[in-house]
């Protein structure tokens, strides 16, 4: 992991000067945003919402936007409230058609009435002057026999300025691409390693994931395309759903996210020179409770998530995008580093062999693929001390020595008990802490894949 640092610290020097396109556009971070989770919010929780997002480093929501109408009342309001916000953050629209009605040209007149509501507000996002809008999924889309590109004709002989289509479709890469009425790429899975892109959701739970570590493989036909390409990253994927009751949603299953897989994910992308880099990185997700990616804190309504979100923050996760949006806007690495030393640290609290008898949803599939490890990323500000950093989790000690001026990424095992660490500079503690304890079998009422992390500042 060292070595990815080196590498994205060379390449970035490399291609400062670089003239092409990408050189002259701002490089932005934005964050998946589930509308369908906030059901309960007042303008006070978008607040909150804009002010942890814009410490984040984020620029930005892409509003997952399902068929209910109270679906669109929050993202009108989420719009007004930015158009005063000191912020900066933008907005645009993700349609969700896995769930929004598109069989007739009535579906499709329906959402364009919600897509030209919202165009012309100053939150909207542009690319190349006109107003971004994407889509999840939906490829074959009918629109009453219309598709895609006869609804988006008919929506942008009615808008001020054509939208600036960037959508995520799961289909093969080179078709994707060829479609003319496309003008951004964006590849969802690309954020875990799913195996293919051209999969469809469907697919996916009937075989998700594969058992690998994270590249840039997946990336590369839509690095090398002339269109504008979304890169996605994660922290990680855990869904518990099982076939009956009011969540029956049949989904259960994990992919590989153990082994520091969003800080190598973002290193990667940031690395890349600028000719080849992607123009937008999407984090999957801010509020995706019900998938375990998220960023934000627990905050308005759970699709029947809480038994493996509750007490499992996220902060590190959040507080890491922040360092990683520096790096990806230009900002020199020693920079982004600060002064303060930090420590953040993220886990499974059950051991991924373990048996849990009265779970009635199951074990998830591909539960073997998870691995006992602690996750750690320390940031050190530059120093002529010896620094190392002591974990004990039980009676267990792990000892590693650290790099000052660079980020420091590695993983130990652990084992069900108390974990506990010291940042030790020469022979002074600057920093102490201690993380959620591992449970052993027969202390858990249910398989929980998802992940708690703890964020520790000193000074």
């Amino acid at each position: 992991m060292q070595l990815l640092f080196s590498n994205l610290r060379g390449r970035r020097m490399a291609h400062q000067e670089d003239g092409d396109r990408h050189s002259q556009r701002p490089r932005l971070m934005v964050a998946h945003f589930m509308l369908g989770n906030t059901y309960p919010f007042t303008e006070k929780d978008w607040l909150a919402t804009f002010d942890l997002a814009s410490e984040a480093g984020l620029d930005g929501f892409a509003l997952n936007l399902g068929p209910e109408e109270w679906q669109f009342s929050q993202a009108l309001m989420a719009y007004d409230l930015l158009s005063s916000h000191s912020s900066g953050l933008k907005l645009f629209l993700s349609l969700d058609m896995n769930v929004n009605p598109s069989a007739t040209s009535t579906d499709g007149d329906l959402l364009a009435e919600k897509v030209l509501r919202v165009l012309s507000e100053p939150a909207q996002l542009k690319w190349d002057g006109r107003p971004v809008l994407s889509s999840f999924s939906g490829h074959a889309v009918s629109f009453g026999g219309e598709g895609w590109k006869g609804w988006l004709n008919r929506l942008n002989a009615r808008s001020e300025t054509p939208v600036f289509f960037w959508p995520t479709f799961f289909m093969p890469p080179k078709e994707f691409i060829d479609l003319p009425y496309v003008d951004g790429t964006f590849a969802w899975n690309a954020a875990w390693s799913v195996g293919s892109l051209s999969d469809s959701w469907a697919q996916l739970i009937n075989r998700p994931a594969g058992n690998h570590t994270i590249s840039l493989e997946e990336d590369a036909p839509f690095l090398a395309s002339d269109k504008p390409y979304m890169a996605s990253a994660s922290p990680l994927f855990f869904t518990h759903y099982g076939k009956t009751g009011q969540w029956a949603w049949d989904k259960n299953w994990i992919y590989r996210s153990d082994d520091l897989l969003y800080p190598t994910r973002l290193a990667e992308l940031i690395s890349l020179p600028t000719h080849q880099s992607p123009s937008i990185i999407q984090i999957i997700s801010w509020n995706d409770y019900g998938e375990s990616h998220y960023l934000s804190p627990i905050l308005g309504a759970q699709p029947g998530s809480d038994h493996w979100t509750q007490n499992m923050s996220h902060i590190a996760f959040r507080e890491m995008t922040h360092f990683f949006s520096l790096l990806w806007k230009g900002v020199p690495e020693i920079e982004a580093i600060g002064n303060d030393p930090r420590v953040y640290m993220w886990y499974r609290t059950h051991p991924s062999s373990i048996i849990v008898k009265d779970d009635e949803v199951g074990l998830p599939r591909n539960s073997e693929w998870a691995q006992d490890l602690i996750n750690l990323f320390i940031l050190l500000p530059p120093s002529t001390l010896e620094h190392k950093i002591v974990v004990k989790n039980e009676d267990k000690v792990h000892e590693r020595s650290l790099k000052t001026g660079k980020p420091n990424l590695f993983t130990v095992g652990f084992k069900p008990g108390k974990v506990t660490f010291e940042l030790v500079a020469g022979s002074a503690v600057l920093v102490a802490g201690e993380g959620k304890r591992i449970l052993d079998e027969g202390e858990i009422e249910g398989y929980n894949y998802n992940m708690w992390s703890g964020s520790w500042r000193g000074d």
